[in-house]
């Protein structure tokens, strides 16, 4: 047991330390690096949405991919601090208008998670709730064709996540990153092709 939490705490750590090192703002850049290179979700001239997106790490990965072409939009309740080439949007999501966006979507990404209670139905409902407003917003943003990355947890949110994203994508895809610490029960879907 020791062994695997401190494996756990050495892959959060060394992925800590190289997003310093190269300048991310968080390791869950890796997370993103490591799912488009496998994916190949970002590309330049798309559109694309960053829901709960501080402190920034993945909106930088989106920024380098589309090198200048397309557009990346921010959305967080939380403030992000500026990042050439990302519009940010403060608000919660709940109370998110669509409107305010200029521009149909490509690809929806979004690496939130509720406050973790370390009680599973109770992190489980709140990560639901959670999937019900991106998804909300992936059914009035997203274009037939576009792709949509979340973060759930194995369990409940997993299971309702797929079962959503049958209906409205061709494709659906799960992978944990390399980056994700062992002990979570963090998991990503990736819903390729929107019906």
């Amino acid at each position: 047991m020791i062994v695997a939490k401190n494996e756990s705490y050495y892959s959060g750590e060394k992925y800590n330390l190289l997003a310093k090192k190269q300048g991310y703002r968080s390791r869950a850049a890796f997370k993103l690096i490591q799912i488009d290179k496998e994916e190949n979700i970002l590309k330049k001239n798309l559109n694309i949405i960053d829901l709960g997106c501080a402190p920034g790490g993945w909106s930088q990965v989106v920024s380098e991919r589309l090198k200048g072409t397309g557009s990346i939009v921010g959305i967080d309740i939380v403030n992000m601090p500026r990042l050439k080439g990302v519009e940010f949007i403060q608000c919660d999501l709940r109370n998110f208008d669509v409107s305010q966006l200029k521009t149909s979507i490509d690809v929806v990404i979004s690496d939130i998670a509720p406050n973790i209670s370390g009680v599973n139905l109770v992190d489980d409902a709140n990560m639901i709730d959670l999937l019900e407003i991106e998804l909300s917003i992936v059914d009035k943003t997203l274009v037939k064709g576009g792709n949509y990355l979340a973060k759930c947890f194995q369990g409940d949110s997993l299971e309702y996540l797929t079962f959503n994203l049958k209906k409205r994508f061709k494709i659906l895809k799960r992978t944990k990153p390399l980056a994700s610490r062992n002990i979570s029960k963090e998991v990503y879907v990736i819903g390729l092709n929107k019906i």
